[in-house]
């Protein structure tokens, strides 16, 4: 029995030490270290695609430029936004605005002639010793259209179609500061609408109101497609007119055109329902240059002295 027991001892002293050397072999010819460094070298290479890929796909378009504003990099949408390619740009002069502080809109047009409006970012860093700048262009032409929109809605009189009183002095100081650099003369013309409280009064307001957007549409048939027209104030209507090769050309034949078109709306209308108005005239000459507001107030004036003779003709 003992003789059995130190056997089996025996047997398993073997076992174990035939164990601990097969163990000993399996870690000494497992390169663990040299494993670990492929897969961080593996992991690096990785990431390096994996940043080229992002890049390559962002929505924005990514430019970057050196410190002389030389084009060393874009990607795919940068192409499309700037429309061009990149074997055309690259090392070329970047042509938009940069302003790492702050985001800037601007207008970028092709050889089709569409424009596309882009929103610019830029953020200055390094390349290894190298400074560059890292630029995102964003399309935000539907961005811009629709806030136009809200702008011209904001400066357009809902009643009649117009221009209102804001929407005409923007465009019209606009329009003379061209007619200035040009040496084109002008006419302004300050329309009010004839007893107006007496239609409101008499017929109603949504009356007063049919007979504004009347003389509204006699004023657009009367003018030309150059020329600014706006609602004033309430019953009051501006024009601004270029005028012709002959002096007080443009004054003679567009209140002409007025009276005419007035004429003909009001054969159509029971003699109640008839409207008219009184027109003052001011000039632009663009060697004294007067400012538009003294314009309306002479043109106003002028509106006035005619409204009063009317009356006294009655």
């Amino acid at each position: 029995m003992v003789q059995v027991v130190a056997k089996n001892k025996s047997v398993l002293k073997k076992k174990r030490a035939a164990r601990k050397k097969s163990t000993s072999k399996i870690k000494k010819s497992t390169p663990i270290p040299k494993l670990k460094k492929l897969s961080r070298q593996r992991a690096n290479s990785d990431s390096g695609s994996l940043k080229g890929l992002i890049v390559d796909h962002f929505p924005d378009g990514i430019v970057v430029v050196d410190r002389k504003g030389i084009i060393r990099y874009l990607n795919s949408n940068a192409e499309d936004l700037l429309k061009d390619t990149a074997g055309n740009v690259i090392g070329q002069k970047f042509s938009l605005p940069l302003d790492i502080h702050r985001a800037q809109d601007v207008r970028v047009s092709g050889a089709d002639h569409k424009e596309t409006v882009a929103e610019v970012r830029a953020m200055e860093t390094k390349l290894g010793r190298d400074e560059i700048f890292i630029v995102s262009i964003r399309d935000v032409t539907d961005r811009a259209n629709l806030e136009a929109q809200l702008r011209s809605l904001s400066d357009v009189d809902p009643l009649t179609g117009l221009l209102n009183r804001r929407g005409f002095l923007e465009a019209a100081k606009r329009q003379l500061s061209l007619a200035q650099r040009q040496n084109w003369r002008m006419s302004l013309f300050f329309l009010d609408l004839d007893g107006l409280k007496w239609i409101n009064d008499e017929f109603g307001h949504l009356e007063g109101d049919l007979a504004l957007t009347e003389i509204a549409s006699v004023l657009r048939k009367s003018v030309r497609s150059p020329d600014i027209i706006g609602r004033f104030a309430g019953d009051e209507f501006t024009i601004l007119a270029f005028e012709g090769a002959e002096k007080s050309d443009s004054v003679v034949k567009i209140s002409g055109r007025l009276r005419e078109n007035l004429k003909v709306h009001n054969s159509r209308k029971r003699a109640a329902r008839k409207i008219s108005f009184s027109i003052g005239v001011a000039g632009f000459d663009p060697v004294k240059s007067p400012s538009l507001e003294n314009m309306i107030t002479e043109a106003d004036i002028k509106m006035y002295e005619g409204k009063r003779q009317k009356s006294r003709s009655r």
